[in-house]
């Protein structure tokens, strides 16, 4: 019996409570400045629903740093970077689980990474309680900028 809830509860994905995320889209600017860096970028998000159990998700989010710290402008140049992440998702309810997947791309100059995520939630004992399991897996290539030949693989399981 033991054997049965858990493979049940492995074959099902990841969210907070047994109902689609809401529908949306979203345009976000975001900003920092402190301590000699600068963080800005935009963020677009699209949320939609698919009928009354299926959910996608789009997000497109850009970072770009730059940095001026006290020693960069007595003895360094300015460091710069650009970050561009994508990522895709969906979610399918049924009754009280709710199973998800979801699919992560970013680049930038001395760094991929590509990641995969799936999970599921069950809701139970009167939708008191949420029982919510999760696996990301992350294959990533590291480089180092200005030296051509350095490639190295890093890999993330959560």
């Amino acid at each position: 019996m033991r054997i049965c809830a858990l493979a049940s509860l492995l074959l099902c994905g990841q969210a907070l409570a047994a109902v689609l995320p809401d529908e949306r889209g979203d345009l976000l600017y975001h900003g920092y400045d402190g301590g000699g860096v600068e963080v800005t970028g935009p963020s677009l998000l699209l949320r939609k629903n698919v009928g009354s159990s299926v959910s996608l998700g789009l997000n497109h989010y850009v970072d770009n740093v730059s940095s001026a710290s006290i020693d960069v402008i007595t003895t360094a140049s300015p460091y710069t970077e650009r970050r561009v992440e994508n990522s895709i998702s969906v979610d399918y309810l049924r009754n009280k689980s709710t199973m998800s997947l979801g699919v992560t791309q970013s680049d930038e100059s001395d760094y991929e990474a590509s990641t995969v995520a799936v999970g599921v939630s069950q809701d139970m004992f009167g939708d008191l309680t949420t029982v919510s399991l999760g696996f990301a897996m992350g294959d990533n290539i590291v480089r180092q900028n200005g030296n051509p030949t350095f490639e190295e693989e890093a890999q993330v399981r959560r």
